[in-house]
């Protein structure tokens, strides 16, 4: 089985699959490798100005807090075979959408309060020249973190 996991509960979190469809996060893209037991959280304080902590990463390309409009980041030249580790936190009311290439995407609801999101994405092969946006529907601010480490996620 393949996909990403949230590790916190959010409710009315989506994943869309490369064709365009919407699922739970428990149905998976079709180009992400096994989930992993959840080995971080978000920032225990919640707080969206500061990004979210990925405890795990042994290498963060993304860290990114207090943004109130939709963006895109540099492209990260390369992202080695093992855990993709995304981290999103936001405020308000309304939705942020995450796109980390064709990796995956998923869509946080948001909520004041709301300690955030984390999912963990296995990967069984390196990717390059990966681009990361956010489109964010929300009438507060996001914050975002994107890091990586060797250690492949372990199947669910």
């Amino acid at each position: 089985m393949a996909g990403a996991v949230a590790v916190l509960t959010v409710t009315g979190c989506t994943s869309t699959a490369p064709d365009g469809h919407r699922a739970p996060l428990s149905s998976p893209p079709a180009q992400a490798a096994p989930p992993s037991t959840p080995t971080a959280v978000p920032s225990a304080t919640g707080n969206p100005r500061t990004p979210p902590q990925l405890s795990a990463a042994e290498e963060t390309f993304i860290r990114a807090g207090g943004e109130k409009a939709p963006r895109t980041f540099p492209e990260i030249p390369r992202i080695g075979q093992g855990t993709l580790e995304v981290g999103v936190i936001c405020s308000g009311s309304g939705t942020v959408d995450v796109t980390v290439g064709s990796i995956v995407d998923y869509t946080v609801v948001c909520a004041n309060g709301d300690p955030g999101q984390l999912n963990e994405v296995g990967l069984r092969r390196s990717r390059n020249n990966v681009t990361v946006s956010v489109t964010t529907r929300t009438s507060g601010i996001w914050g975002l973190s994107v890091g990586w480490t060797k250690d492949s996620v372990t199947p669910g």
